[in-house]
C-alpha cells in the first residue's frame, strides 16, 4: 500500500488540487452562468501566492489575501458581465483568462516571463490538500443546500421566475462569480505550494478545456458530480498509458457517449441506475403495513361499502369440508 501510494503520488495531489477548480466550474454552470473565470483567476492565486512566498510571506497568510482578493476582485468585475448570457459570456472570460496568461508572460522578471516562477517555496503536503478539497466540499454542499443554492438552480430554470418572488438576481450571479474565483485561487495556490513552479500555460487553454470536461462529465447538478468528474480525468491518463497515442482518441470518445447517453453526468446515471435497479420498500403494501383489505388488490381501493353490506352471509352447513 505504502509503495503504491509514493507510486501514485503525484497523480493523488493532483486529484486534491483540481476538486476546488473543478468545482469552481461545477458552481457556475448549476446556476446557469457559463463562465470560464475562475481559470484566471487559477493562474491568479498561483503566481500572486508564488510571489509573496519567494519574498519571504508564509504559505498560509499568502493563499488566504490571495483567495480574499480574488472574490473580491470577481465580485466588481461581475457587475457588467452578469448582463451576458451563455455562450457571449463565456466567450468574454474565455478572453479573460487569455488575457491573464499574456500579462504572465510578459510580467518581466515579477512573473518569471515565459518560463514562469522557478523554486516557490514549498508549503503544502498532501495532508493540507486533503484538507483544502474537504473545506472547498463543505462549502458548496452547504451552499447547495441552503436558499442560496436553491435560489441557483432556479436562476438557470428561469430568470423570471426567480425575480417575480423577490430574490435580488444581480446579487445571487455576482456573489457565484465570486465564490467561483475563490475556489480557482485557492486550487491554484496550492498548486504552487505543492509543485513548487507556474508558468503562462498553467491556466491555458488545456486547463480551461481539462476542468469543464471534469464539470461535465461528472455532472453539473451537485458537487459530487464534480468530485467524480475530477477523480476519472485524473486517473484515465494513467489507465489509458497502455494505449500510447491514442489516449487522446479515448478522451474524446468518452466525452461524447457521456454528451450523448448521460447529458447529467455521470451523476445522472447513477441516479438513474439507482431508480430503476434499488428495490422498492413496502411495494404491494398498504401505507402503515396493515393487511390489504378483501375485494380488491393490495395497496389498492377498498370495496364499496354498499356492496359489502348487501351480501348475505353463506349458511355454515353449505361450507365445504
Amino acid at each position: 500500500m505504502t509503495s503504491w501510494y509514493f507510486s501514485h503520488l503525484t497523480l493523488i495531489q493532483g486529484m486534491l488540487i483540481s476538486i476546488p477548480l473543478a468545482l469552481s466550474v461545477q458552481i457556475a454552470l448549476r446556476s446557469g452562468v457559463f463562465s470560464f473565470a475562475s481559470i484566471g483567476f487559477y493562474g491568479v492565486g498561483a503566481y500572486g501566492t508564488g510571489i509573496l512566498t519567494m519574498r519571504g510571506w508564509p504559505v498560509l497568510p499568502a493563499m488566504l489575501l490571495m483567495i480574499l482578493i480574488s472574490g473580491l476582485v470577481a465580485y466588481l468585475m461581475s457587475a457588467p458581465l452578469i448582463r451576458l448570457r451563455g455562450l457571449y459570456l463565456g466567450m468574454v472570460t474565455f478572453a479573460f483568462d487569455l488575457i491573464l496568461t499574456v500579462v504572465a508572460t510578459n510580467g518581466g522578471s515579477l512573473t518569471g516571463g515565459a518560463l514562469g516562477l522557478l523554486g516557490v517555496p514549498l508549503g503544502v503536503g498532501t495532508g493540507g490538500l486533503l484538507a483544502a478539497a474537504v473545506v472547498a466540499i463543505i462549502l458548496v454542499s452547504q451552499l447547495e443546500r441552503r436558499s442560496v443554492g436553491r435560489a441557483l438552480v432556479g436562476i438557470k430554470a428561469s430568470e423570471e421566475l426567480v425575480m417575480s418572488v423577490g430574490v435580488d438576481l444581480r446579487r445571487r450571479k455576482r456573489t457565484v462569480f465570486a465564490i467561483s474565483a475563490a475556489l480557482g485561487a485557492l486550487s491554484g495556490s496550492l498548486y504552487v505550494s505543492t509543485f513548487s513552479t507556474v508558468s503562462p500555460t498553467s491556466a491555458g487553454f488545456t486547463l480551461i478545456i481539462t476542468t469543464l470536461t471534469m464539470a461535465v462529465i461528472g455532472g453539473t447538478s451537485s458537487w459530487i458530480g464534480a468530485v467524480i468528474g475530477t477523480i476519472i480525468i485524473t486517473w484515465l491518463p494513467s489507465l489509458a498509458a497502455t494505449i500510447g497515442e491514442y489516449q487522446h482518441l479515448v478522451y474524446g470518445v468518452v466525452l461524447v457517449l457521456v454528451v450523448m447517453y448521460a447529458p447529467e453526468g455521470v451523476l445522472g446515471a447513477l441516479r438513474w441506475l439507482w431508480h430503476k435497479l434499488a428495490p422498492k420498500v413496502g411495494a404491494g403494501r398498504p401505507r402503515g403495513g396493515a393487511p390489504a383489505l378483501a375485494g380488491g388488490p393490495p395497496g389498492g381501493p377498498p370495496p364499496d361499502r354498499g356492496t359489502a353490506e348487501k351480501a348475505e352471509p353463506v349458511p355454515a352447513d353449505r361450507v365445504k369440508g
